[in-house]
């Protein structure tokens, strides 16, 4: 999958990392995630479905930290706004956030009866592979 990268400047979000690149918003987290840290992770989600009308996540997990509870329910409220518009691939995750991150899919598939595609992967070149596949079922949603 050939990605524009040039017309999107980094986001600034505390020590996390967020560049988007077309459709995907690429996320490194480092440490914990704040609600205003993910209020801004939100809005750049949000930009991105306004303007693609699907989002793909691709989500470094490696140097992350806790995600607070006003955090968690920021993301989760974004999420079930939009079930059948995005699409998650994860990396570098530890068992518990990989069980937050479950739960939260959960959560979403019980109150917007979707959810949304979500993957964990070992690496990123992976996760990228299987976000390219998603494209096409997102679009078909649309």
């Amino acid at each position: 999958m050939t990605v524009e990268r040039a017309p999107y400047p980094p986001v600034e979000m505390g020590p996390h990392r967020v560049q988007r690149e077309g459709p995907i918003v690429h996320v490194s987290i480092r440490g914990n995630t704040s609600l205003t840290e993910m209020q801004t992770l939100v809005s750049v989600y949000q930009a991105t479905v306004d303007e693609f009308g699907y989002l793909l996540i691709l989500l470094d997990m490696s140097a992350s930290g806790d995600l607070t509870t006003p955090a968690r329910k920021h993301v989760t409220e974004f999420v079930q706004a939009h079930p059948t518009k995005i699409a998650s691939a994860i990396y570098g995750t530890t068992f518990y956030l990989r069980i937050t991150l479950e739960l939260i899919s959960r959560s979403v598939r019980v109150l917007a009866h979707h959810t949304p595609a979500m993957a964990f992967h070992a690496t990123e070149a992976e996760a990228r592979r299987w976000l390219a596949a998603q494209v096409p079922l997102l679009r078909a949603k649309g």
